[in-house]
């Protein structure tokens, strides 16, 4: 591969001057990043096991990298609530099990059904921006086919439901559980595999908001995450037994 590091010599001649065909270079993913969704979807797909110690030099040999980027991805994962760093013993894998999942996403249902019927009773239309935002930043990350801001855009949609739906205690318990939803989140993404199915369950939770219908909202809020927690629940019983 051309070393690319360095100044550009010898371009060609007869370039458009503005380049409409170019854009900014994303910025380059981390070390760390990378090295935590390799081990992200180990634990998610049952692979390391509830318990497993997570010894920094070893993996930091398998996969290549320092142990300083190794630490730095058990961290991201510690705070996904997949990983339990113990003071003088190391990390060890924390896999959330089905009572978890189930009674998280009661939870859910509970919180955002309530803070989605809220909103949709608003009479103030300027309440829905914040929620029109994030639905176009999660329609926008769709389009890019980007699985890693999936993630953060879904989660910050329905903290947009919570917050929008203006019941501050409401949006504290959401936040409470902001950990254990990454780690869920992540289930969904084996779970439902296509982007545009989790994009249109979105959507149809934002019609359903914006309908005006307090009711109607509530119970898409609800559906959404029984499904999921059924989904997931399902996904849970299929791995292999430890």
């Amino acid at each position: 591969m051309a070393d690319v590091t360095g100044p550009i010599r010898d371009a060609p001649t007869g370039l458009d001057g503005d380049l409409p065909g170019l854009r900014a270079v994303a910025a380059p993913r981390k070390l760390a990043e990378d090295a935590a969704e390799i081990l992200r979807e180990q634990i998610l797909t049952g692979n390391l096991r509830n318990g497993t110690h997570l010894v920094e030099a070893k993996l930091a040999a398998r996969l290549a990298v320092s142990r300083g980027t190794i630490r730095e991805a058990l961290k991201m994962l510690a705070a996904e609530g997949l990983v339990d760093e113990e003071a003088r013993r190391g990390a060890f894998v924390v896999m959330l099990d089905l009572d978890d999942v189930r009674e998280i996403y009661d939870l859910r249902a509970a919180i955002e059904g309530r803070a989605a019927y809220l909103l949709a009773a608003s009479d103030d239309p300027a309440t829905f921006d914040g929620l029109t935002r994030a639905l176009d930043a999660l329609q926008e990350g769709a389009r890019n086919g980007d699985r890693r801001a999936i993630r953060q855009l879904d989660l910050a949609f329905h903290e947009e439901v919570c917050r929008a739906g203006g019941n501050d205690r409401l949006l504290d318990v959401f936040h409470r559980y902001v950990p254990a939803l990454h780690t869920l989140l992540a289930y969904d993404e084996l779970v439902y595999g296509s982007i545009d199915v989790i994009v249109d369950q979105h959507r149809a939770i934002y019609d359903a908001i914006r309908s005006g219908v307090p009711t109607a909202a509530a119970e898409a809020v609800a559906a959404h995450c029984e499904e999921a927690r059924d989904q997931i629940a399902a996904h849970f019983e299929a791995l292999p037994s430890v």
